[in-house]
């Protein structure tokens, strides 16, 4: 029986792993994975905002034993691409017939050095939760500001989500008139990656709500409650949010498996690296397109797993190919239960080619449908 082996439990590895037991029993699957479990990102906004801890969005890999795949908990600490042998902590060895890399990505070294200063946190962190919650609800008067640290980052709502998040949560503590919230960003608007209208709308609410909008603010330095921008600008902050830039894992950067923009660069349309039989997935992997590149989200993610995972079959039992076509789409939630949708061809030319559905209640319960849809299939 051919061994199928995925590095990484995210989105795209569910989602690859899923595709295979369900199309093609007849083959082997194994995902390996540092985390013994998984949950959405936008869960972590949902426990930010109080709407719902993290634990309730939160499910088990081992759970992937019950869909019929091997799970195995470990720190990959060597790649051979070329060989497709892969060395978890404790010196065991995997050998595989075909590869799926899906490790997602790491965080900007220099980035969390800056957030290493008082009441400063990396918003993408989970573990950093209940300290956030802690500074968030003790702050009476002063300023939070939520700081994206550099590009390219992760979930590019995120950050702007995040910032509507915290003025609902301290409008609801009463203090909302005495704390200024902001939001830096390094890039001229505030969703390049979804066209203007899209950045536009974000940027109004965030004018609605008197959330204060720093655009083309790149960070230098944090320290001492303030920080600097690149331009000179400073900002005081009593709680600093920061979303840290996205790089490659360092295991792929050794395997020589990352390209010119520092991560795997896998042909566009199957996946496929540059060693036979090894696929790449996900925020480990950069997706030109006409405006720079592929936005690294969760949806992406998993459309590119089921395609490579379609791909490596074929590779391994002859079956059909597939290709992936660029289209994918997010939930931009703002509060009161409101969800705008952002959909369409993020590889069209000479633009993606994305339309914005504005925010309503519905689409909430499409996002809360989502992610129950895919916890239950993925790990039941």
């Amino acid at each position: 029986m051919s061994h199928v082996v995925i590095l990484g439990g995210g989105f795209g590895g569910l989602a690859a792993a899923h595709e295979l037991r369900t199309a093609h029993p007849e083959l082997d699957v194994t995902v390996i994975d540092r985390r013994d479990h998984f949950f959405m990102g936008f869960a972590k906004l949902w426990d930010l905002a109080g709407i719902r801890p993290l634990v309730q969005g939160t499910r088990s890999l081992d759970a992937l034993a019950g869909r019929g795949v091997r799970f195995v908990q470990a720190d990959v600490v060597d790649l051979d691409a070329a060989g497709r042998r892969v060395t978890i902590a404790g010196g065991e060895v995997l050998e595989a017939d075909a590869l799926i890399i899906a490790l997602g990505a790491a965080k900007a070294p220099p980035h969390l050095a800056l957030l290493e200063a008082p009441s400063a946190h990396d918003l993408y962190d989970g573990a950093a939760l209940p300290d956030i919650h802690a500074d968030l609800d003790a702050i009476t008067a002063g300023r939070v500001v939520v700081s994206i640290l550099g590009g390219p980052f992760l979930c590019p709502p995120a950050p702007f989500e995040a910032a509507l998040a915290v003025d609902e949560r301290l409008r609801r503590r009463g203090v909302r008139h005495a704390v200024s919230v902001a939001i830096s960003t390094p890039q001229p608007m505030t969703l390049p990656v979804a066209g203007v209208d899209a950045s536009r709308y974000v940027a109004q609410f965030l004018a609605e709500r008197d959330v204060e909008l720093l655009a083309e603010a790149k960070v230098e330095t944090v320290a001492d409650g303030v920080i600097g921008f690149a331009d000179g600008r400073t900002s005081a902050y009593d709680v600093l949010l920061g979303v840290p830039a996205a790089v490659a894992p360092r295991l792929l950067v050794d395997a020589g498996l990352t390209g010119a923009s520092g991560f795997i660069e896998p042909d566009v349309a199957t996946l496929r690296t540059g060693v036979e039989r090894v696929y790449a997935v996900g925020d480990c992997t950069h997706i030109p397109n006409a405006i720079g590149a592929l936005p690294k989200a969760g949806v992406f993610a998993a459309a590119e797993g089921v395609v490579a995972a379609t791909n490596v079959a074929a590779d391994l039992l002859g079956t059909a190919e597939a290709t992936f076509d660029g289209y994918g789409y997010c939930f931009l939630e703002l509060p009161g239960e409101r969800v705008a949708f952002v959909e369409g061809n993020f590889l069209a030319e000479p633009r993606p080619e994305v339309t914005l559905t504005e925010a309503d209640h519905a689409q909430y319960e499409r996002k809360v449908a989502f992610e129950r849809e895919r916890l239950d299939t993925w790990l039941g």
